[in-house]
């Protein structure tokens, strides 16, 4: 109970409403079209697709490229120095729209025109989304995760708040970033032995 008005919270924000129907939708068209390991293996697809997307967003569109996403970056700076607000703790709807629509179609045609791997690979990225959308949300709250893999996620994301910005990428996992070179302090204000520490 003690955390009942932090989910509340959660779930009253617009884009995970946004996500829970795009969710389901997405689950009701791989159900009805559903075909087989195919099926699986793509949903599968679309959470591998999401940790990549979700490490270039952050890394380059809202770090690196500022003038790529003008208004995704300034939210973004927003939300560094205001880490704890809500109102900066999650993106407009309108990005994950549009990102869903090229997703889909992109999918779609790739696939030769394949309803159901369509479907399966956003289903695969919503699901996807919605666990990176929580894990960003308690990394924020005064929430302890009950895990130590939650815990490590919580941690991962205060380093790159509180530590160095130009490192620690990964918000729901911190593997891309260990394959990418962006799992240590990248900041020269660290000494090296600091760095060893870490």
């Amino acid at each position: 109970m003690r955390y009942l008005p932090y989910y509340k919270e959660f779930f009253g924000q617009r884009l995970i409403i946004f996500l829970l129907l795009l969710c389901l939708s997405s689950f009701g068209g791989f159900a009805a079209t559903f075909n087989g390991y195919r099926s699986v293996v793509a949903v599968l697809c679309g959470v591998v697709l999401f940790i990549v997307l979700e490490y270039i967003a952050h890394r380059y569109l809202l770090h690196q490229f500022p003038r790529l996403l003008p208004a995704a970056y300034q939210g973004h700076v927003a939300h560094h120095q205001y880490p704890q607000d809500i109102k900066y703790l999650f993106g407009p709807v309108r990005y994950d729209v549009i990102a869903y629509i090229v997703i889909f179609g992109i999918t779609y045609l790739i696939t030769g025109n394949n309803l159901n791997l369509a479907f399966s690979v956003v289903f695969g990225s919503t699901l996807y989304q919605i666990y990176y959308q929580w894990k960003h949300y308690v990394s924020h709250r005064p929430i302890k995760p009950w895990t130590p893999w939650g815990r490590h996620v919580k941690k991962w994301h205060l380093l790159h708040h509180h530590m160095d910005e130009n490192a620690f990428f990964g918000v729901s996992n911190s593997f891309v970033d260990i394959l990418m070179g962006t799992n240590k302090p990248q900041n020269a204000k660290y000494s090296s032995q600091e760095k060893k520490q870490m």
